[in-house]
């Protein structure tokens, strides 16, 4: 794996198989770029704007993409670790019409008021994160795993968590009638907040 310099502005260029670390583009826009099996590390997108952009296989070690917008630019099978991504609106990027799973992986990841509403993330990885205050209304997260994350305040109506992994999640309020939850797996004590939520005495 090489390593690649990245500017901003616009361009076709396609890198593959390339390694961007410590990159600052913080408030910079990145236009019509493709990215495949790409590695970016310790690289400070805040505030960036990646506009039209795809990323395939890429990994994101260590990186700041707080506050970075997303409008055209799509993801595939790709993974975020240790990295920060403080209100991300995810509903700005492109998905596509044929509903993959797996497309996102966060691992140790900052995803504070982070909005998914309405997505398709089946089979997604939410483990040992951050996620307060995050929007997963309306989300599809059929066997997705958030084991060990922190949800408190993410919103959550609607939501399909059929065979997701709650395991170890905590500070969560999930209401059992306004989201599906059949085979969902959850630990206790954190589990008791789903009876609390069902307005019944507990002694």
């Amino acid at each position: 794996m090489r390593t690649e310099t990245l500017t901003a502005g616009t361009g076709e260029k396609e890198f593959s198989d390339a390694l961007f670390e410590r990159l600052d583009l913080r408030g910079k826009s990145v236009t019509s770029r493709q990215f495949h099996s790409c590695v970016f590390r310790g690289c400070d997108l805040t505030g960036a704007c990646l506009v039209r952009s795809r990323f395939t296989s890429c990994s994101f070690e260590s990186c700041n993409l707080s506050l970075v917008k997303l409008p055209g630019s799509s993801f595939g099978s790709v993974s975020f670790r240790s990295s920060k991504l403080t209100g991300v609106n995810w509903t700005e990027a492109a998905w596509p019409r044929i509903k993959l799973s797996g497309q996102l992986s966060f691992e140790d990841c900052v995803l504070t008021d982070s909005v998914f509403l309405g997505l398709h993330l089946r089979e997604n990885s939410f483990l040992n994160c951050l996620a307060k205050g995050a929007d997963f209304r309306e989300a599809d997260l059929t066997g997705a795993l958030l084991r060990g994350t922190d949800l408190s305040g993410a919103l959550f109506g609607g939501t399909d968590l059929t065979g997701a992994d709650f395991r170890q999640a905590r500070n969560y309020a999930i209401r059992p009638d306004e989201n599906k939850l059949k085979n969902a797996l959850f630990s206790v004590p954190e589990a008791m907040a789903l009876l609390y939520c069902m307005d019944i005495k507990i002694s």
